[in-house]
């Protein structure tokens, strides 16, 4: 046992224990961390991270710069996550920047699908596609399909 003594500054004026008392043991068994009471009882290799409280992060390009933005939220409780979830937040950071790097593949995707499209189309089509494309400040517009009208 280590020969220091620790102060508990949990309460007002603070209580000293002895890391070596009977009190300072049994409470270092219910502690994941180091803390005033001595080493670890219960590393969190063996119990694992706790899942709540949790941060959600939402990565994301900014429109003027294009430099990445990191947002981040607390949820109240495990029943506000579904809210955060649907809102583009997801638990994690590294899985944020993973959502932020497939959704930019995705969009990569659609530009070449469009491009090799447009090889295809006819000067009326790729005038209509270029008068659509400049209503809109999206990377890859999505051209709306013409309704087609019903024969006789």
């Amino acid at each position: 046992m280590a020969s220091a003594v620790f102060t508990d500054r949990s309460g007002p004026g603070g209580v000293v224990h002895n890391p070596a008392s009977a009190y300072a043991r049994e409470m270092s068994k219910f502690e994941m961390g180091y803390s005033p009471y001595g080493p670890p009882g219960r590393p969190r290799e063996q119990v694992g991270q706790p899942q709540w409280p949790a941060m959600f992060y939402k990565v994301k390009r900014d429109n003027q710069t294009g430099k990445i933005v990191t947002e981040h939220m607390q949820p109240a409780d495990e029943n506000d996550a579904p809210n955060m979830l649907s809102r583009g937040y997801v638990q994690g950071l590294g899985e944020a920047h993973a959502a932020l790097i497939a959704s930019e593949q995705v969009l990569a995707v659609a530009a070449a699908e469009r491009a090799y499209s447009e090889r295809n189309m006819s000067d009326k089509a790729k005038a209509e596609a270029a008068k659509f494309e400049a209503t809109t400040a999206q990377h890859v517009a999505e051209i709306p399909e013409a309704p087609k009208r019903a024969r006789g």
